[in-house]
């Protein structure tokens, strides 16, 4: 894949993906475990992740020339890898002011039902009840809500509004299963 790019996969840059609310701040190419999201500032590296109905979550600070890209499932975004992040970019020296979000394609609120269980760790803002006693989560409203909580910008929040569940271009668990494939997700800074 990275020659098809372009590039070079010695300078990639991959979390292992567990579902967790961990990231790393790094400084070389390799494979990070037990997290599910990387920061950097290094111009040789290029931060990848795979996703398949879970929120890809680019941030960038203008200004410092941090970057960062979470894998945002309903159990990282539950259990706070959004803050952890802003936190580690702070931590590095970003001003929030100048921190900027892009959330990638993911699945939507029509398409992603839940129990109770998983519906009780959103925001009342973010889900939906259903008369069948199931629920509808905004994974995107979520995340929105936890970064202007955390004094983003709203204007510096960028939604994809393509569901990986309704689009065929996309890959999606929910509707393929254990056949689904998987999209890949690059940041870099140029």
């Amino acid at each position: 894949l990275a020659e098809e790019v372009g590039l070079s996969s010695n300078n990639f840059a991959t979390p292992e993906q567990v579902h967790s609310n961990q990231v790393q701040w790094i400084e070389k190419s390799g494979k990070y475990k037990g997290v599910d999201g990387l920061i950097t500032s290094n111009r040789n590296l290029i931060l990848t992740l795979k996703v398949a109905d879970c929120v890809p979550v680019f941030f960038y600070d203008s200004q410092t020339d941090i970057i960062g890209l979470v894998h945002s499932g309903w159990r990282g975004t539950t259990s706070g890898i959004i803050p952890n992040t802003i936190e580690l970019m702070q931590q590095r020296g970003s001003y929030i002011g100048n921190v900027s979000i892009y959330m990638g394609p993911a699945i939507c609120v029509c398409c992603y039902e839940v129990d109770l269980d998983v519906a009780s760790l959103f925001n009342i803002k973010a889900k939906l009840k259903l008369d069948n006693k199931k629920w509808k989560v905004d994974m995107h409203h979520q995340i929105s809500l936890q970064l202007t909580d955390l004094g983003i910008l709203s204007h510096n929040i960028h939604i994809s509004r393509l569901c990986t569940f309704e689009s065929v271009q996309c890959h999606s668990y929910r509707r393929d299963g254990t056949a689904a494939g998987r999209m890949y997700a690059f940041s870099g800074l140029i």
